[in-house]
């Protein structure tokens, strides 16, 4: 479950959450119909074509958000095992 909630949330960030994370479900929803928004203006609105260089910097920056889901979700799971107490919210 630990890898494929990483991987779920390296992809589409958000599901990684609604799949195996309870007390993320809510924000989960929230990120996952963010991600298809950003989707929408980055690959069906033609993004790339109109603007390459806005493209590129939306490329690496949803590349550095997807990777920071992906380690927030592997360390929930990692604490989880340890049996450690959930981290200290923000």
């Amino acid at each position: 479950m630990k890898w494929l909630c990483t991987v779920l949330n390296f992809f589409l960030p958000g599901l990684g959450y609604l799949v195996g994370v309870p007390e993320k479900r809510v924000v989960g929803i929230f990120w996952l119909l963010g991600v298809l928004g950003l989707t929408a203006v980055e690959q069906g609105m033609g993004l790339q074509a109109a603007l390459p260089q806005a493209f590129q910097v939306m490329f690496v920056a949803v590349l550095v958000m997807n990777l920071g889901f992906a380690i927030d979700t592997f360390l929930i799971f990692k604490r989880k095992e340890a049996g450690a107490p959930p981290a200290a919210k923000a």
